[in-house]
């Protein structure tokens, strides 16, 4: 009888890997900033100094070796399975134990500005450098049809813009501690001007809306207006004021331009 030609398994599409790695990996990050919060933050089983993090750090960053590496014996990481991929060796079985820590090492250098993994784009068998450092691949335990390929394709589109999104917002939009610091410097600024006015109604029976009157009343022109400066955007700053009320709007000079209030004389704690 003859011999049926089996055809080898398709090469794993790289969306389909991606969204494989985000399911591996989502959860080890999760796990270190839970046990941060709780060993640092919460429970002060571990001093709040670099240190400290650099062992939580190691700590999970070898349990992510570990479970890569027990998962490429046995054919793949729960991402993998759950995608429908899995790892191959040379021969197109399970890698061996040494390859399997091999690639589970190599994660480490494929991580750095993620080098490693966007190798996989040039190389014609969408290699990353943890596999060629194991001689393995990734591989479709099965064919997908056309319509689960345009499912996962659109998966990892959207998960990649939403991963950029927040990326620009943690780096360009989140408050700095630099903000964060305008942002106080003003509320405490309105807290200073707010006892300017009380100063100013002791001695004119009634609150005022000129800052110019503030100025005067701080008993020193030249360096509230410096303060003034510093603290608040000159173009947004709003003082209004009756007989016996005020409020105070005005922008902090961080990055956002974050508006702070004060309304007096009752409640005049500043909100941003």
């Amino acid at each position: 009888m003859d011999e049926v030609d089996v055809a080898p398994p398709s090469l794993a599409k790289l969306t389909d890997r991606f969204l494989a790695y985000l399911l591996d990996t989502v959860p080890f990050g999760v796990g270190y900033h839970a046990s941060s919060i709780y060993l640092i933050s919460l429970s002060d089983r571990l001093p709040d100094e670099p240190a400290s993090r650099m062992k939580l750090t190691c700590a999970w960053v070898g349990l992510y070796v570990a479970y890569h590496a027990v998962s490429n014996m046995t054919g793949g990481t729960i991402g993998k399975a759950l995608m429908g991929l899995r790892v191959a060796g040379p021969d197109g079985e399970r890698p061996s134990p040494v390859r399997s820590v091999a690639r589970a090492v190599g994660l480490l250098l494929s991580t750095p500005l993620n080098l490693g993994f966007l190798w996989a784009f040039v190389d014609r068998d969408s290699r990353t450098w943890h596999d060629l450092l194991a001689g393995t691949r990734v591989v479709e335990v099965r064919p997908k049809s056309p319509s689960e390929s345009l499912v996962t394709a659109l998966a990892s589109l959207v998960t990649l813009v939403g991963l950029a999104v927040v990326s620009v917002w943690a780096q360009g939009l989140k408050p700095t501690p630099a903000d964060v610091e305008a942002i106080a410097r003003a509320q405490q600024g309105l807290l200073v001007l707010a006892e300017v006015q009380e100063r100013y109604k002791a001695e004119r029976g009634a609150y005022t809306s000129s800052l110019a009157d503030l100025a005067v009343a701080s008993g020193d022109v030249a360096q509230f207006k410096a303060a003034m400066g510093q603290l608040f955007d000159p173009e947004r700053f709003v003082l209004a004021a009756s007989d016996s009320r005020y409020s105070i709007s005005a922008r902090a000079r961080d990055r956002r331009r974050t508006t702070v209030t004060l309304n007096g004389p009752v409640g005049s704690a500043p909100a941003p």
